[in-house]
């Protein structure tokens, strides 16, 4: 019996799960919001899938990983890879335990994917990414949850219709959105080391809860889907395209949100200063 025929029977008529699902989707890292944003993708009828990362899952990731205690040991790719197969038999899935900073065919990997889900857990290989989407004219879309889970950001780039991650960063340092606002990757060792045993809020492994990071992860799909529905012949039904490529979610009134789901969207274009897309001409 054909393992598709009634996988995506409530969904297929509201959506065109058929044009979705031969796109090739990378997952650089496998963490709590690639796992994520993977299986939500999968569950969407994507059946392609690169998986990158080099970490085994630990018992004190599952509280806000996709995958439960069972996948305790194992490597992340190889964990979400048999998660995904659990919700459709025929997705393929390939698996890559390696340091993307390491791999010299970075730009061979990324060229022709519909979209590149940035995952990672910092900033050089999402720069380093970035630049390979770039030079390839590949989407990506990054996401990201700000310290304490108080809310996050996610941004698409849309080759030949936007600035890259470096046109967002020097746009964004100039805006009171990242004033005093780290992301929950960007805390020094010294300052982690710090706040052990001691009472400060803003620790790096207890960004929030799984709730807090599944707003982000819900828009992070989402726009991963539109990214690929723009490189599709034919749109899929009822699949509008998201106009801005850069939105910015509040979960609770923290600064520099005022209040609870406090939401705000904007177009990012090209930076002209921009190294990386303007040389590259982008």
């Amino acid at each position: 019996m054909d393992s598709r025929s009634r996988l995506f029977e409530r969904i297929e008529r509201l959506y065109d799960v058929g044009l979705l699902g031969d796109a090739k989707v990378i997952i650089a890292g496998c963490g709590s919001g690639g796992s994520q944003v993977a299986l939500q993708l999968a569950m969407s009828g994507l059946r392609n899938f690169s998986l990158y990362d080099n970490q085994t899952l630990g018992e004190e990731n599952v509280i806000r990983h996709a995958c439960g205690l069972r996948y305790v040991g194992w490597n992340k790719t190889e964990a979400v890879a048999d998660l995904l197969k659990d919700r459709n038999p025929d997705i393929q899935a390939e698996i890559h335990n390696a340091d993307l900073m390491a791999l010299p065919d970075l730009e061979d990997r990324v060229r022709g994917a519909g979209v590149v889900i940035l995952a990672t857990d910092n900033e050089s290989s999402r720069y380093r990414l970035n630049e390979a989407c770039v030079r390839t004219g590949t989407p990506f879309v990054v996401g990201r949850v700000f310290t304490r889970g108080i809310g996050g950001e996610v941004y698409a780039y849309r080759p030949g219709n936007s600035g890259c991650l470096g046109c967002l960063e020097m746009f964004l340092e100039r805006k009171p959105l990242r004033d005093r606002i780290r992301e929950i990757d960007l805390v020094s060792q010294e300052e982690r080391d710090a706040m052990y045993g001691l009472p400060v809020t803003e620790i790096k492994d207890s960004p929030g809860l799984n709730v807090d990071i599944a707003f982000i992860t819900n828009f992070h799909t989402r726009y991963a889907l539109d990214a690929i529905a723009r490189g599709l012949p034919e749109r899929p039904k009822n699949m509008e395209p998201i106009e801005k490529n850069y939105l910015a979610w509040g979960n609770r009134p923290v600064h520099p949100f005022d209040k609870h789901f406090q939401i705000d969207r904007f177009n990012m274009p090209a930076v002209a200063e921009c190294r990386v897309c303007q040389e590259d001409g982008a």
